[in-house]
């Protein structure tokens, strides 16, 4: 096993891309994203129109190193701050098979 940071993010759908275009500028390519991800919080209950995915959210993770996670957080911070959304950072370990 290999200790990791876990970043998780929870953005509107149709700020993905803003917000990988800003890991890019970092070298973070790799994640994984989970479209029409449903929850209530701080601004209610988010569920997206069937029909045309307004609303909808996404989640995004990622697995990286300390440094990497210090330096994905200083990056989209401006971002979430204009956006909207959540970040979580957390230990974990990863799984080598």
């Amino acid at each position: 096993m290999k200790p990791v940071k876990r970043v998780e993010f929870i953005v509107d759908t149709h700020e993905v891309e803003a917000l990988l275009e800003s890991l890019a500028k970092i070298n973070i390519n790799s994640y994984t994203v989970i479209r029409e991800a449903h929850g209530n919080g701080e601004r209610g209950l988010r569920g997206g129109d069937i029909l045309s995915g307004i609303f909808d959210n996404s989640y995004v993770l990622i697995a990286c190193s300390e440094e990497e996670a210090f330096a994905i957080i200083e990056t989209v911070r401006p971002v979430l701050k204009k956006l909207g959304g959540m970040c979580l950072v957390s230990d974990a370990m990863w799984v080598i098979h």
